[in-house]
């Protein structure tokens, strides 16, 4: 919608004065019906021109006067109403302009809510799944179990059952923790028994046993190492032992050695001696187990 209304440069007063005094001063006017009344009076003889010129002078002059000034008052009120009509039109015309854009306002607000309530009748179904109302009271009788609340609440429900689950795991592994602690403290007392140690950035130092007269696997088996070894020592020095001595006995009872110093048979005879001396070391004590030949 556009203004179609203008505002004139100016109030026309001179134009709608000359109409209202032609029209007061023309035809059927006042002031020709006194005119006339005068002319029929000086006419028939029933005013002198003495009294013509008295009435003419009162009469007509104040006639006229009154005419002219009543005409320019009613003329500027004319333009004046005029203008105030043109500027009420103008006014109105923007009224109606404010109007259209409220109209169109409200539509566009109106739009707007509907809008809105689409998008929160969306977020509730999608929020809270479907529900069913009573059309008497508005309460709701029903809630379908498909909304993103209903889902949350099977989620927390799930959750705190596998949390119950990972208790008791929790609880089991702690269980399997202690007791492989437990298989490796005591492996390692049985093994190698207990020590105090310092610990520093530069490793482990000052190693001291505090299992007292407690045996360790580990002392049990360098023992058993250095009997396994002493049997192997003792096996070697038996073997030598047997073969020289064998040796020794053949070369006795051929009747050819004399076992004069530097010969083979007293270097024989020599190892021999050795073989024995060796092979009574092997049988003895732990430190003497494996001896070093002469």
């Amino acid at each position: 919608m556009s203004d179609t209304s203008s505002v004139k440069s100016t109030l026309d007063v001179l134009n709608k004065y000359n109409s209202l005094v032609q029209e007061s001063l023309g035809g059927d006017s006042v002031y020709i019906r006194a005119k006339e009344t005068l002319q029929h009076l000086t006419a028939d003889g029933s005013i002198d021109d003495a009294q013509k010129a008295a009435i003419i002078a009162d009469v007509i002059g104040k006639a006229v006067g009154s005419i002219t000034n009543s005409s320019m008052s009613i003329a500027l009120e004319w333009a004046k109403t005029e203008r105030e009509l043109e500027l009420k039109k103008i006014e109105m015309d923007q009224q109606l302009l404010i109007l259209a854009q409220e109209q169109l306002l409200k539509e566009a607000q109106v739009s707007q809510v509907e809008t809105q309530n689409r998008l929160a009748a969306v977020e509730s179904k999608r929020m809270f799944g479907t529900a069913t109302f009573d059309v008497t009271t508005g309460a709701i009788t029903s809630l379908a179990e498909d909304g993103k609340v209903w889902n949350d609440m099977q989620l927390v429900d799930q959750q705190t059952l596998n949390a119950g689950v990972e208790n008791t795991l929790l609880n089991s592994k702690i269980k399997e923790s202690n007791v492989a602690i437990h298989k490796v403290v005591a492996d390692t007392y049985v093994n190698f028994g207990s020590y105090n140690f310092t610990q520093d950035a530069n490793g482990i130092s000052g190693v001291t046993a505090t299992h007292g007269v407690h045996k360790t696997l580990s002392d049990t088996q360098r023992e058993i190492a250095i009997e396994q070894g002493k049997g192997y020592t003792y096996n070697a020095w038996a073997n030598a032992l047997t073969g020289s001595a064998s040796m020794l006995g053949t070369a006795i009872a051929s009747d050819t050695f004399t076992f004069s110093a530097g010969s083979n048979e007293l270097r024989l005879f020599d190892a021999v001696v050795l073989c024995a001396e060796n092979l009574k070391s092997a049988s003895s004590t732990a430190d003497e187990a494996i001896p070093t030949a002469v």
